[in-house]
């Protein structure tokens, strides 16, 4: 943990643009006054005397005292209306563009059959038009769980969301690939845990994910900003689709906009992961929460290459969740050692531009401590299924699909 010296707090950073916190001159009795020169937002921390030095006190975060970082609420502002802007402007030099001759090629698209609607009229004119809006999380996210399917489950989260403060999504729905995260769509929301996870994952690791989601949740990440993130992440692939006929105006605004939403976003979207980041090493400690980093990103890639060699049709194979946990059993120690070694040398020099890199993210939350052990924090989250075999067949027949059935010519006696 950072020490205080000169004005500087060495090793603590802002949860939410991640610069060096420095020590504002204003304090009390046994609390520091932090704040955050990057991004305006001020914090408080505690002395704790160390056992073997008692002249040198330990700063230990306890969170945010004001609302803060405006810096950030600034950026997520002109990005909400950098997104509206684009709408409005594309609509309106789509209408020009088709008074000033761009109709002859509309209605040559439409004769060939080439034009079914406004996406593709403005594609025909330079533009790019795409849907950024999420209106239901449909089948692909996985079935919703029940809390009879999982108690022990639905009780982690109740407790976590009762630490963050918010109230519990409205669903708990269990996806296909490991990977976590929060949908939200209108006033509904869902929390999504990858069932190859349960398989890699401790108890605490797995509150540690829970924590790090729900205070996406709780911030109001998975609504407002999603939208932003929905928005870039939708117009650069739209983009990068139709490159070759991105032309013209149209073509050149839809290219600006993206290049100064991603712009943007970036800080934004980092904040929002450190933050998330230092609620889950509060709650579950920080050594089960790099842990859960750590492994996450090791099973990722792994479960994506057991998938890329999977054959659903092999007759003694079984479905690919147990052929998954059968082989992740099955790896030498060494192997997994080398693929944690691999995981951080290699994402340290990847740009995201939504996560920080793994290795700074490491180092943030292995500062804070781990709070006592609870009975069953050690055993594999799969407890927290009732029965998970039915869970891993059910979600490979969806994933696969179930044979279709022939239509025949025989009826029912009688009808």
């Amino acid at each position: 943990m950072g020490r205080t010296s000169a004005g500087t707090t060495h090793g603590l950073q802002c949860p939410d643009c991640a610069t060096d916190l420095e020590l504002a001159p204003e304090g009390s009795h046994g609390v520091l006054r932090l704040f955050c020169p990057g991004c305006g937002g001020r914090f408080r921390a505690a002395l704790q005397s160390k056992a073997n030095d008692r002249t040198t006190p330990e700063v230990t975060p306890l969170g945010p005292i004001t609302v803060g970082p405006l810096a950030l609420r600034w950026r997520a502002l002109v990005l909400t209306i950098l997104e509206h802007l684009y709408w409005s402007v594309t609509i309106a030099g789509s209408m020009l563009l088709l008074a000033l001759g761009g109709f002859i090629p509309v209605v040559r698209g439409w004769l060939g059959e080439e034009i079914y609607g406004w996406t593709d009229v403005v594609r025909t004119l330079g533009g790019i038009w795409f849907c950024a809006e999420t209106s239901d999380p449909d089948s692909d996210l996985g079935p919703v769980l029940a809390r009879v399917d999982a108690p022990l489950l639905f009780s982690s989260i109740d407790t976590v969301a009762r630490r963050l403060g918010v109230r519990p999504p409205g669903q708990v729905r269990l996806t296909y690939l490991p990977c976590c995260g929060v949908v939200a769509w209108g006033r509904s929301q869902a929390l999504i845990i990858g069932l190859p996870l349960l398989r890699v994952l401790t108890q605490v690791e797995l509150r540690a994910v829970l924590a790090h989601e729900l205070a996406h949740l709780a911030r109001g990440d998975a609504t407002r900003a999603a939208r932003s993130a929905r928005f870039v992440e939708g117009l650069k692939l739209a983009i990068e689709q139709s490159a070759t006929r991105a032309r013209g105006p149209l073509g050149a605004w839809a290219r600006f906009c993206l290049r100064e939403a991603s712009w943007l976003i970036e800080p934004v979207a980092r904040g929002q992961e450190a933050r998330a980041d230092r609620m889950a090493a509060i709650i579950a400690g920080g050594g089960a929460a790099a842990s859960a980093l750590v492994k996450v990103a090791v099973v990722q890639p792994l479960f994506r290459e057991v998938l890329e060699h999977y054959d659903p049709n092999h007759p003694d194979f079984p479905n690919l969740y147990s052929f998954f946990r059968t082989f992740w059993y099955r790896l030498p120690v060494e192997s997994v050692s080398a693929m944690r070694l691999q995981v951080l040398t290699s994402l340290h020099g990847t740009h995201d531009p939504a996560h920080p890199p793994l290795p700074d993210r490491l180092a943030l939350i292995q500062a804070y401590a781990d709070p006592v052990c609870v009975n069953g924090d050690t055993q594999p989250a799969t407890t927290f299924l009732g029965d998970l075999e039915i869970f891993e067949q059910m979600l490979h027949n969806r994933l696969f699909g179930l044979p279709n059935v022939e239509p025949t010519v025989f009826h029912r006696a009688g009808s």
